[in-house]
């Protein structure tokens, strides 16, 4: 039941994210409303970074459509609510490239979610197959983020655009990436990953608009690097080489 209401506030924080980027432009509305918006998609992300684990947790009070209800959260905050930001805060002149990129970033991320409710994380325990939406999206408004507080506004729709490619091939990818830290686990990569985490958090809390953005990159990049690491120290390469081809999904 709670890490019900918290796939609810999640998906909430999505639809509200998508209405003040979009109708107090159309209706001539004054206010910040877009900054609003991104803070909104911040706020589902930490959100989503806490259902997981509570659901998995609380295992017994779990609903049976909790994964998809979940996905279906991700798909409006992380994918559609960021694509929309990018597209009203682009000049007209930017949209015929700015469109086709947010309409493959919103596909790739459906893709993702899809792929994730078939076949489950699918590259061992703790990691995920293919970069989570949420990290996607997050980086999108990290990077509105950076640029409004330096200033740069104008520099907005070209890094969007990059990072929303990338960002699409890495999700449907199969490149490992690392799930927040379970609650309640001790193992040694557990551990290591609340430390970390810890140290994200803490450094985001100190200056959210300026460290929020290369933190969303180091994690972006984690995945190539992850799979180069493997390559490096499994015999040919073999299972890395799957997971970058669209192998198996077991690990």
């Amino acid at each position: 039941m709670i890490a019900g209401l918290l796939t609810a506030a999640n998906l909430l924080c999505g639809v509200a994210a998508l209405g003040l980027t979009t109708v107090p432009a159309y209706l001539g509305w004054p206010g910040p409303w877009v900054p609003t918006a991104v803070w909104l998609i911040v706020l589902a992300g930490i959100v989503d970074a806490v259902d997981g684990p509570v659901a998995r947790r609380l295992g017994s009070g779990r609903m049976t459509w909790g994964a998809e209800f979940d996905a279906l959260a991700d798909i409006v905050s992380f994918a559609v609510a960021p694509a929309v930001l990018v597209v009203a805060a682009s000049p007209p002149s930017a949209l015929p490239v700015v469109l086709p990129a947010a309409g493959i970033f919103v596909l790739a991320g459906a893709w993702r979610l899809a792929r994730f409710l078939r076949t489950g994380p699918g590259v061992g325990r703790g990691r995920f197959a293919g970069m989570p939406v949420t990290g996607a999206g997050l980086l999108v408004a990290a990077w509105w983020l950076f640029t409004r507080e330096l200033d740069q506004e104008g520099l907005f729709p070209a890094g969007a655009v990059g990072a929303m490619s990338v960002t699409a091939l890495l999700m449907v990818s199969r490149l490992p990436y690392d799930k927040f830290p379970e609650l309640g686990g001790w193992g040694r990569r557990e551990q290591v990953k609340r430390v970390i985490s810890a140290l994200a958090v803490t450094a985001i809390a100190v200056r959210p608009a300026l460290v929020g953005l290369p933190v969303a990159l180091l994690y972006t990049l984690s995945g190539p690097v992850a799979a180069l690491l493997g390559r490096q120290r499994a015999p040919g390469g073999e299972a890395v080489m799957e997971q970058m081809k669209g192998g198996p999904d077991e690990p």
